[in-house]
């Protein structure tokens, strides 16, 4: 179905680079578009219909999920506590998921955005908002997103080209794989939380 669809929108593939980018712009002010799918979607089309612009489209994703991020960077910088007000933003940032992305950007540094720029949606852009809400200087969270950014669109738009011929199951995979990232990552900030708050316990206990 999806290879009818390009098929018959072929008019349209020297713009597609253009058109990713500016979904990826949407995404990263909380329109939910999905940047994994867009990525995976773009190594399909690059290996099947543009294999001579094959980097000029990863390019211009790339730089799509970049600003995207210093878009939701942005966004947490200029509203700051606000944001856990306004609808649009109040279901993904929260201060206790900002006061735990705070304590995992001081304890592991860029670690945290290599682990997170490969979680979907909400999570991934409330790292960035949480980014800007922390008052992380620009300059350092540069460094820190543009290596995981790099890192992460390089592996999904690979698998998007390599796996052109099973699509759909990519896919499918994707789904599955990130309810599983989603669970994981919320069972061990959840472990986390509850082992700091056992190890205060204990201490005034002691005391």
């Amino acid at each position: 179905m999806f290879n009818e669809l390009i098929s018959n929108l072929s008019f349209w593939l020297p713009y597609i680079p253009y058109i990713f980018f500016a979904l990826l712009l949407l995404a990263g002010i909380n329109i939910p578009i999905s940047e994994d799918i867009i990525l995976l979607t773009g190594g399909m089309i690059a290996n099947r219909y543009m294999p001579e612009q094959t980097y000029w489209l990863y390019g211009w994703l790339f730089a799509g999920c970049l600003i995207s991020g210093w878009e939701a960077y942005g966004i947490g910088r200029y509203f700051g506590p606000k944001l856990f007000d306004y609808r649009f933003s109040k279901h993904i940032v929260t201060p206790l998921r900002v006061e735990s992305l705070g304590r995992l950007f001081h304890r592991f540094g860029i670690f945290t955005f290599l682990i997170g720029r490969f979680i979907p949606g909400g999570v991934r852009n409330a790292l960035f908002m949480s980014s800007g809400l922390c008052r992380m200087p620009f300059s350092l969270f540069l460094i820190r997103d543009g290596v995981a950014c790099l890192l992460s669109t390089s592996v999904t738009f690979s698998l998007g080209y390599i796996f052109a011929g099973n699509y759909e199951a990519i896919i499918s995979f994707f789904k599955t794989y990130n309810n599983i990232v989603i669970l994981t990552i919320l069972f061990l900030i959840i472990a986390f939380v509850l082992y700091r708050f056992i190890k205060k316990k204990n201490h005034q206990i002691s005391k």
